[in-house]
Parts: C-alpha cells; structure tokens; sequence
C-alpha cells in the first residue's frame, strides 16, 4: 500500500514518491502559541493543525489555549493530539529539522508568525497581532496561508512550483486586496438557507469553518452520492476526525446540525435534487463545489437565484458568485468548450486500453473502477501495480490522476507525484464561509469571482467573467430567461444591479424572509 498523502495515476515512475515522504517526513513544525492568544484565535491555530497533522505527521502544539467552536469537539488545543490521532499518517523517518510557527506577541524564536483578524490575514516574519473577533475568518485563511508556506519549505528544494510568502503578506477576505479590511458592519446575522451540492474536501471544509462560529444559523441541504472513504479522504479533508464512514452528505448534515442548523442530506446528485423539488429554481445560495462538467451542467439546471461555485485545479482555486440570469458567467459557462462527452469516451478508452462501453460507465453513468478495470490499465503499463490497489472503487477522474487541491512535485522520469493539500480545501472552504458570512449580515457577495493561487502571492481584487456567447450554453436558452425573469424579475437580467462596494442589496422582487431571499 502506498501512502495515503500520495496519489498515483498515469505516468508515475516506482519510487517516485520516496524523496517527497523523505521531505514530509523530515521535517517537524513546531506551532507555538502565545498565552494572548483568545479561543477564537485558538480555533484557527487548530485548523493550522489540523491541516499540518495530515501532511507532516511530526507536527507539535507548544503552548495551550481554550477553544470556540470548532468542528472536532475539542475544548483546548492540547486536546486535538488525542482527538486527531487516527488523522497523523505513518511517517517514514524521524523529523531532521524545526519549522517554528508563532502565535502571539510573546512568542519568540518563530520563524514565521501568524496573526490577523475577523477578515483580515497577516502572516510574516515578526510577531503579528493576532485577535479572534467575531468570526475570525482571516485569521482562518492566515492558518492555510501558513500551512502553504511549510508546504514550500519541505517541497521548494524537490522542485514545487512556488513564491514564498515569508517576507509578510496582509491579505483580506472583505474586498479581496492585499490590505487590512475596511470597517465591517456589526449587523445581526440572518437566517441562511443553503443547498450545498457536495461534500467533499471543499464542501465538507466550507461546513468545518462554518462550524467555528455559533453566529451563523439556518436551513441547509447538503447533496453529494460518494461515501467517505478513511483512507484517502482522512487526508485530504481537514474536518475529519479520520473515523468517519457512510455518505459524504450525512456526515457534513451532521456537522452543521451540531452547530445548531437545521439540516438534510441528500445521498444522490445534483440532478436528483432538481427533480425533487415541487417548481422550478431556488430562492436561496446553492453553493457548488462539484469537480465534473456533467454536475456542473446540473448546478446550472437548478436554476438558483444565487450561486457560490468554487474550483480548484492543483493550488489554484477560485470562487465566483452566479445568477440567473445576467450578463456574467452562469455555473456551466465555463465547461462549455469542453470536448464532447462521446470524443472524450474515445480518447480515454485508447489512453486506458479499457472498451468504450466501460468507460461510458465509468465516465457517463458514475460507474466506478473495479479490480478487473485496473487489471487492464495495469497490464497496458499505463500504470503500476504498485499503485493499483488503492484505485478500485474510485472514479475514473482518480486514474487519470486530475489534480484537485493537490502539489504537484516532478521527478527525474518528467512525470509527477501528487501530494494532498488539505490547506487548499481548507481555504476554499474559507472563501464560501465568507461569502454566506456577508449576505447573512446584509452585505453584498463578492462581484464576481476571485482567484487565488497558494503557491504563490495573493491576487488583489476580483474578476468579471461574462457569460458564453458561443449560445451553446444552457443560460443561454431563451426558455430559461423567461423563467428566470418569472422567478426573480428583471433583476437579475441588469449589469446594473452588480454591485461593486460591500453595501447591502436592493431589496427588490419577490419578499424576502432570509438573508439568502428565501
């Protein structure tokens, strides 16, 4: 069995995980953590844990804290060795050197500090100040920022594409600039009703961050048909305990549950969903973090008033806001230019050696990979056998090796090995949170869409994609913008109504009972 940090598909040399296992498993961060750190601040040290633990089993907590809220039940940070036990992989070697976080004004000998705020993230190479606030999603994202950076120095010298951020980076999650937030209204939050189509690593991180605060409150729907898996998903979802089983959708319905939602699951796909329901579209956020065009083209088929889509390729990741329908970018307008299923079912059948109609299954149906399935890839050398194992069962997006929340590091053979990047879930989970966290308080979402790439620096600002004109995508169909127009009015039909400052939106169309238009 390989390690369960590693992924393996096409083209990855034997051995060619070894040297990245030597670097993990080399090296020790330390967090350190000052005693003026508060419980809100304790808990995003805890994600930084969390998130460390499952990549470097030698991660330490010196110091202690009480915690807030979190999604692995633990009372103090110490509390977290014990709770996260079945999450530490086995490590290969000793740790040779010391990566030292700090926490706090009164922490020395660090050699990177982290700090910031409610929306704020400030990471650097001197003590930061470090305040919870009331819902403290900046300092959440300076934890995965963190995580990133030890991710550079372990990986950096094997040839991980990056840009240190060691020098000192400010970064907010109000406006998205590389600066402080401006103020933030202190508004009373509302009630949220959500749909959340998947529970994966984005999905099920968007719940954990969610879960770090008692404020946020509502309806939420969580759909997603895989299971979870304990040997690859404990390391690549930062919520998890490494204990869980059964579906995806009932485990994060019963994180968002314990933090006082109501909420159901839905074992099924996004399409199942769309057809339960008694009329067309949806009134409130459907946040969408679904990783096949075919699911996307379902997200789009929902019809939602507003919807959250996150991507994630490797360390880039992004989050736009959707409506239906304007002039921008709807959930699908992006997978438009894909080759055609039929001409994708070809090409992967001649790359896998396995019979069209199987890969149309695979592919079409959501069929997964049996032993007889990697039996063929395997005899064709396509992959190794080595690596064989740990793929029945899954998807066949797994054996081709796409990369989602992923480091990619080359070997010497020009092929890759793929290491799990929990801090890149983590962060994507972070920018949803946000996000529900403005319009729960009256504010607007981000307008439209914001990348961010963690091997590197921040960008600033945001992006605003239009819409496919190609008219081949389904927005695009008049039918549609007839109904949209009847479930939402003109609104949404308006480029004016896009607004760029954090001001609350104009109340207008049908009455609304929640900050989600319910």
């Amino acid at each position: 069995m390989s390690d369960p940090r590693l992924s393996f598909g096409l083209g990855v040399a034997i051995g060619a995980g070894d040297a990245v296992l030597e670097a993990l498993d080399g090296l020790r961060p330390v967090i350190r953590v000052g005693i003026d750190v508060d419980a809100r601040a304790a808990t995003a040290l805890a994600a930084l844990y969390s998130m460390l633990l499952r990549l470097f089993p030698h991660t330490v907590l010196e110091g202690d804290a009480i915690l807030d809220a979190n999604p692995w039940g633990a009372t103090r940070l110490s509390e977290l060795v014990e709770v996260l036990a079945a999450a530490r992989p086995t490590p290969s070697r000793g740790p040779t050197r010391d990566f030292i976080v700090g926490a706090g004004a009164v922490v020395g000998g660090a050699q990177l500090w982290m700090g910031g705020d409610d929306w704020t993230a400030d990471i650097g190479p001197s003590p930061r100040a470090i305040r919870g606030g009331r819902f403290g999603l900046g300092l959440q994202a300076a934890a995965a920022m963190v995580a990133s950076e030890i991710a550079k120095v372990a990986l950096g010298p094997l040839g991980m594409r990056h840009y240190s951020l060691r020098d000192g980076v400010v970064w907010n999650l109000a406006d998205h600039r590389r600066r402080p937030a401006p103020d933030m209204p202190q508004h009373q939050t509302a009630a949220l009703d959500v749909v959340f189509f998947g529970a994966g690593s984005v999905g099920s991180s968007a719940a954990g961050v969610l879960n770090c605060t008692d404020e946020l409150h509502g309806h939420a729907v969580l759909v997603d048909s895989d299971t979870f898996d304990p040997t690859r998903n404990t390391y690549r979802y930062p919520t998890s305990l490494g204990t869980e089983t059964g579906p995806k959708a009932s485990w994060v319905r019963d994180l968002l549950v314990a933090r006082g939602w109501t909420a159901d699951d839905v074992v099924g796909s996004a399409s199942d969903w769309v057809r339960s329901q008694p009329a067309p579209g949806f009134t409130g956020i459907v946040v969408s973090s679904v990783d096949r065009p075919d699911s996307r083209l379902q997200v789009a088929d929902a019809m939602a008033a507003t919807t959250l889509s996150v991507g994630v390729d490797g360390l880039a990741l992004h989050i736009q806001r959707e409506h239906v329908f304007d002039d921008f970018a709807c959930p699908y307008c992006d997978f438009v230019s894909l080759e055609p299923p039929l001409g994708r079912i070809d090409s992967l059948a001649e790359l896998l050696k396995l019979p069209q109609p199987r890969v149309a299954q695979l592919l079409v149906d959501g069929d997964t990979l049996s032993a007889a399935d990697i039996a063929i890839v395997v005899d064709a050398g396509r992959i190794r056998a080595e690596a064989s194992e740990e793929l029945v069962g899954r998807r066949i997006e797994d054996l081709i090796r796409r990369t989602y929340a992923e480091i990619s590091v080359p070997d010497v053979a020009g092929a890759s090995t793929a290491v799990s990047a929990t801090y890149v879930s983590w962060m994507g989970g972070i920018l949803v949170a946000a996000e529900l966290t403005k319009a729960s308080i009256g504010l607007s979402m981000l307008d439209r869409r914001v990348d961010l790439d963690l091997s590197g620096i921040p960008l600033e600002g945001i992006r605003r994609r239009l819409r496919d004109t190609s008219g081949n995508c389904i927005c695009a169909s008049p039918q549609r913008w007839r109904w949209a127009v009847r479930l939402y009015g003109e609104r949404w039909n308006s480029t004016t109504n896009s607004e760029r400052n954090l001001r609350p939106e104009p109340q207008t169309g049908p009455p609304s009972t929640s900050a989600a238009g319910r």
